[in-house]
């Protein structure tokens, strides 16, 4: 690039050349130092490429967490069928039940929820049973040897009343 001013010697325009070429020096070594600095500091907070050793030791430790994490809720469900058959509530109901941390408390709901059902099963009979109106001296004179002894098994009493 040529300059030419007028009203300057060549002597003067090279020291102006001179002084914008040192100028412009100055600011590209500044910006220059600044943009390695930083380049630097990125590179110090860039995640390094792990080694084959670290990510071995990463996928075992994730295998370790995933066979404790199933291990406990083998163990949790074994609880849970202990504490059902406890509460005299069949144990195979743990696979299907899935209770917080208050297991006894959700333990006593569920058993609670299951006598209540099959109580009102009970309670209204589907009518298939003839009404107890109890056994006379004649009806116990008809029954057969293995109805009389059912009898005695079931109630001693009556059957010593009725083989008078």
């Amino acid at each position: 690039m040529e300059l030419n001013i007028e009203g300057l010697t060549q002597e003067q325009i090279e020291a102006v050349t001179k002084l914008v070429q040192s100028e412009t020096d100055k600011v590209r070594t500044k910006y220059s130092s600044e943009l390695k600095t930083v380049n630097d500091e990125l590179a110090q907070y860039k995640p390094k490429q792990k080694s084959d050793s670290e990510l071995a030791l990463e996928q075992r430790i994730a295998n370790l967490e995933a066979k404790e994490k199933e291990l406990a809720n083998k163990e949790r469900a074994m609880t849970i069928a202990d504490k059902l058959k406890a509460k005299g509530l069949p144990s195979e109901l743990a696979q299907y039940l899935n209770i917080g941390e208050d297991i006894d408390g959700s333990i006593d709901k569920v058993g609670d929820a299951l006598g209540n059902y099959f109580l009102g099963q009970v309670s209204n009979p589907s009518g298939n049973h003839a009404t107890n109106k109890g056994i006379t001296k004649a009806d116990f004179a008809k029954m057969s040897y293995s109805e009389r002894a059912k009898l005695f098994q079931e109630n001693n009493e009556l059957y010593k009343a009725l083989s008078k």
